[in-house]
């Protein structure tokens, strides 16, 4: 029954990124297509890029490793649905700085801010498996979707309502991960 619930969980987040994504797709280019009167981001919305940016890079680089080191179903669907959605924002985030002048470069270390894991913390995960793998993959990744979530302040109340919309669906859909990875986590030995 909890693998069930689970598994229905899973399904209505990736359905929810999915829709998500492809809105945010489709006004993402029709908004590039006209920008030429709005050519500058505020310092608050350039921010927010430039460390989540290197934010969702990481959850990616975690991803990665749960599909190398994780036999459990359930952790390799969730690695594979954060890099599917994590990174078309990567991109995004990118082509908004670019179009508006800003370096993708927040210009100083990510490493302990909005759940990030330290080098450290990086390696020791990565060379984790089996279920202390998966263990020590969804604390981690329940911190830095946290995080993340929190970072999703700086933007709220961004006067381009496009980024505004990107920063309400990243928290959104992680909310809804971090309760399926919490759910999961208790079934974890």
């Amino acid at each position: 029954m909890k693998s069930m619930r689970f598994s229905l969980l899973l399904l209505i987040v990736t359905l929810s990124i999915t829709g998500c994504s492809n809105t945010s797709t489709n006004n993402s280019n029709n908004h590039m297509n006209h920008r030429s009167s709005q050519s500058t981001m505020a310092g608050s919305d350039e921010m927010f890029m430039q460390m989540m940016i290197p934010h969702h890079q990481q959850a990616i680089v975690m991803s990665d490793f749960a599909l190398k080191n994780s036999k459990n179903p359930e952790v390799l669907a969730l690695a594979e649905q954060i890099k599917a959605a994590q990174g078309p924002e990567i991109e995004q985030m990118k082509s908004w700085l670019k179009a508006s002048g800003n370096a993708e470069d927040p210009g100083h270390s990510m490493e302990g801010m909005g759940g990030m894991l330290s080098d450290e913390e990086l390696n020791e995960l990565g060379n984790l498996t089996g279920s202390a793998f998966d263990k020590a993959f969804l604390e981690g990744m329940i911190e830095h979707h946290e995080g993340a979530v929190h970072m999703v302040m700086m933007i709220e109340d961004s006067q381009n309502s496009e980024y505004a919309a990107f920063g309400e669906n990243i928290k959104k859909v992680q909310n809804a991960e971090i309760a399926v990875m919490k759910e999961l986590l208790k079934r974890i030995k």
